[in-house]
């Protein structure tokens, strides 16, 4: 705030499952309940300072090489009960208001232009209304 700052980008939940993850150090935790937890305290510490939060980077984003063309390939079984754990939380619990989408691919789709992961998941399973930023 004292910066003049509206938004924040972070904080990042997603699950680093690789050591060489270059950006690993900016996650809470590979435990999605961990992850969900401490996102839900900081995001509602900061917005209730005035300073909107964004969530980042819906979703498995866990690699920095090639990231702007690598295709994470996951289940729908592990998609909802580790990936999408703390977004959800974000969302829900928190009132999160902005989310940033990954670069990379879900399943052969860039998250930026998928419509299940953005609109049937995002905005109509978690019921997100705010900004949705890539």
């Amino acid at each position: 705030r004292a910066k003049g700052a509206a938004v924040l980008l972070g904080p990042t939940v997603n699950l680093p499952r690789s050591p060489l993850g270059g950006r690993n150090f900016e996650s809470y935790s590979e435990d999605p309940l961990l992850s969900a937890r401490c996102a839900v305290g900081y995001i509602r510490g900061l917005q209730g300072g005035g300073v909107s939060a964004c969530v980042k980077h819906l979703i498995c984003n866990d690699v920095e090489f090639r990231r702007m063309q690598v295709s994470a390939e996951v289940s729908e079984r592990a998609l909802r009960e580790l990936y999408l754990v703390p977004f959800e939380a974000a969302v829900k619990e928190a009132g999160v208001w902005a989310v940033m989408s990954a670069y990379n691919k879900l399943n052969g789709v860039y998250c930026s232009e998928s419509t299940c992961l953005l609109s049937k998941i995002l905005k109509g399973e978690l019921g997100f209304q705010g900004l949705v930023m890539s």
